[in-house]
């Protein structure tokens, strides 16, 4: 007797599980400001939207940057951005309930974020979210950043499930590039995202602006 393949949901955090980008934003623009560099907030998060704080960095200061004073300017800003994020942190509208329908059907669960570990924490235990999920992939399991497929390619690996029969749920293009390279369907949440931009976007199964009209049995075929 055969078994069918076990299915799996991969949740990008950032912009998917939490709408947070906002703050992100801010405490980005601030960061740079004191290094001498204005950004745009809308072309920087077209630029850099899955992308590890390294390749960030690197790519908008346009200088050599050793490790250590990487690791510095990451650490003042990701400080900053939990001081802020926290007092206003919550769930995208209709996750909860959506997670507790795929847990019951015995869906397997990942996280592929390029957050760091300590913004990992604030939302998956700030939250009780951390529960749900089978494995949590972050930058510091990765060497290159989304649209790179390595973070759900390592997730479904960690979920011990094939490539196929895995959905990524993303809000930024690169996410979604990375998950089409990956071989995987996705599920885009439009918290950060104009409609324009995933127009002809293969692999793409659903649009929705939160999880509240997500259907599970609907996804995985019934």
């Amino acid at each position: 007797m055969t078994h069918p393949s076990p299915q799996a949901f991969i949740f990008d955090m950032d912009g998917t599980l939490v709408d947070n980008m906002g703050v992100h934003g801010k405490v980005w623009a601030e960061t740079f400001a004191r290094q001498g560099v204005t950004i745009d907030p809308a072309e920087f998060n077209r630029r850099t939207a899955g992308r590890t704080n390294p390749e960030i960095f690197r790519m908008i200061l346009e200088r050599e940057l050793s490790d250590q004073e990487i690791a510095e300017l990451a650490e003042q800003k990701e400080t900053l951005y939990r001081e802020r994020y926290q007092p206003v942190m919550k769930p995208v509208d209709g996750l909860i309930p959506f997670l507790d329908q795929a847990e019951a059907l015995g869906v397997k669960m990942a996280v592929a974020t390029s957050a760091p570990k300590g913004n990992i924490d604030l939302v998956l235990h700030g939250l009780d979210l951390a529960k749900y999920f089978d494995a949590v992939v972050g930058s510091a399991d990765i060497s290159r950043g989304k649209p790179d497929p390595e973070i759900f390619l390592t997730s479904a690996r960690r979920l011990d499930v094939d490539t196929q029969n895995c959905i990524v749920f993303e809000d930024a293009p690169a996410g979604i590039e990375a998950a089409c390279h990956a071989g995987m369907r996705t599920v885009v949440i439009m918290t950060t995202l104009d409609p324009h931009e995933i127009e002809g976007q293969p692999r793409v199964i659903a649009v929705a602006k939160d999880f509240t009209s997500l259907d599970v049995k609907a996804l995985i075929g019934g």
